[in-house]
């Protein structure tokens, strides 16, 4: 069994609704991903996972947006 982690990232541009819900998707579509919570104001996402941190990130890049483990 894989280990769980908690992960926080800032994500830019991450400026409204819309970058949200592409990112969440491109979490989805990756599989692996729960609690899902965003700050918009921070700029951040909250997420558990099994993922690698740098899963994470090279699904967000693929938005087209930089993530930054916190």
């Amino acid at each position: 069994m894989s280990e769980t982690n908690t992960y926080t990232f800032e994500v830019n541009p991450m400026t409204c609704s819309g970058c949200t819900k592409s990112v969440e998707k491109a979490l989805n579509n990756l599989g692996g991903v729960d609690n899902i919570s965003f700050n918009l104001e921070n700029k951040t996402v909250v997420l558990t996972t099994e993922k690698t941190s740098q899963e994470i990130i090279d699904a967000i890049g693929k938005t087209g947006k930089t993530a930054e483990l916190k």
